[in-house]
This record gives C-alpha cells, structure tokens and sequence, in this order.
C-alpha cells in the first residue's frame, strides 16, 4: 500500500535542531483512515503511562492516552502502523528527506497513537536515544496529526521546540490535520507539548541508524526556567525507569 503523498508540502526548520514539516502527509484515504477509526478516549485500549515514578505523582506529563501494541489498534489503523515500521516506507522517508541509511524500528518501541485530552501537557525532554531491541541509535522521531479539526485562534497543544541550553522556546508548531513534524534526534532536542485545551490525537514513531549514541532508552525531562526544580529531578528518575508492560 502507498500511503505517502507525493504532493505533500515540505519546509526545513535548521535551528536549534533539523526539523522537517511535512503538510497533507499522508494520501488522504490513509488519513482518513486513521481519523475515523480512532477509539473514544475512554475505551479500554489506551494505557496511560507512569502514573507515579518513585512513589510521587508524576509532574512530567497529564492526561495523555496511548495505544502501542499492534493488537490493540483498530484493524484499519494496525495495517497503517505495520507499513510505517516498513522497509519501503523507511527508505521513501528517507529519499524525502535526503537521508541515507535508515532503519526501521521493528519492534516499535517508541511507536503508537497517542491521544492528549483537555488539560493534559507533556513537559520538555529530548527523546530517547537507543534502542535496546537492536542495539541502534534512534535517528528520527516522526509523528503527524489525525485530528480533522485545529482552530488556531482557540487551540491551544502546539508542540514546544526549545533551545539547547533550555533558556527560550524557539518554535510552537500547530498539531494540523495529517501533518508530520519530524526531528533529528540529540540529547538536546527539547521539546515538548505545555499545553492542550482540546483532544490532540498523533500517531508517532522512530527510525533508527547504525551509530553510535547515547545509551539512554527512555525520554529525559529537564526544566524550563519557571519549572521548579521537582521537574529535573523527577525526569532524570523517569528517563532511568523501568519498562511499563503497555
């Protein structure tokens, strides 16, 4: 199945770290696809993450929905799922984006829908930086938007991008329908999503390289300047937790 858009519309961000924008993502009955078969949020299917870490309330992240394993999707959505962990779908990003060498993450570690209801926030952090599974550098978060409706005057839930010394948010992009923000993994690239008053729906995912990295397999949390210093010390403890059977 060919689920890229080739008439998608693509723009560069270069500062504080490479991100690319990708508008109309995906072909629209893919799309679409994914939007109407998305599960309510109240349906049995989503985990909810660490709900404590250490035995305290966690401070990092709030009313955010996951559904990562492929037998919980809806079947629509699942047959999507399985061609973005691709090979093919892998190395047309890759063309896309003028990238060689890419890999995809079989095992899906990072993977899945992710649903933020009215409320909820997840704070700033760099992701991930190896996979256990396979021993690869993750390369590239990707995620797009499956939400038809984003006011711009009214919603709030962009996503944060900061700079590396965690100082200023650089950029705040809009969580558009079936647009992809996909960023260039460091240990210094921050973002995060502050603030959301309405029900933000994404699918994200990884790819991989074969490089060296960071041997950190969990998100790191760090603190904005008004953050008060609970914040670093709760996310250096979340990035060390152990796995939650989700």
């Amino acid at each position: 199945m060919e689920i890229l858009n080739p008439n998608s519309n693509i723009s560069k961000i270069t500062y504080p770290y490479f991100i690319w924008v990708i508008d109309d993502f995906l072909k629209d009955e893919v799309i679409e696809r994914i939007s109407h078969n998305w599960p309510e949020s109240d349906n049995s299917a989503w985990h909810k993450g660490h709900n404590y870490i250490n035995g305290k309330v966690n401070i990092l992240e709030r009313g955010m929905r996951g559904i990562s394993k492929l037998e919980l999707m809806p079947e629509k959505i699942s047959e999507i799922a399985k061609n973005l962990h691709s090979e093919k779908f892998t190395e047309q990003l890759g063309h896309l984006l003028e990238i060689k060498d890419l890999i995809p993450d079989k095992a899906m570690r990072w993977s899945g829908m992710r649903t933020m209801l009215p409320n909820s926030f997840q704070l700033i952090h760099s992701d991930a930086r190896f996979s256990p599974e396979s021993s690869l550098r993750k390369e590239l978060t990707v995620l797009f938007y499956t939400q038809p409706l984003f006011n711009e005057k009214s919603h709030t839930g962009q996503l944060e991008v900061w700079d590396d010394n965690m100082k200023k948010c650089i950029h705040k992009i809009s969580p558009k329908y079936n647009r992809a923000i996909i960023f260039l993994n460091s240990d210094t690239s921050y973002h995060g999503v502050p603030e959301v008053n309405f029900e933000r729906r994404s699918f994200t995912f990884s790819i991989l390289k074969n490089a060296m990295a960071t041997k950190r397999s969990k998100a790191l949390f760090v603190a904005r300047p008004t953050d008060s210093k609970d914040v670093r010390e709760q996310g250096f403890n979340r990035s060390i937790i152990k796995d939650a059977n989700i």
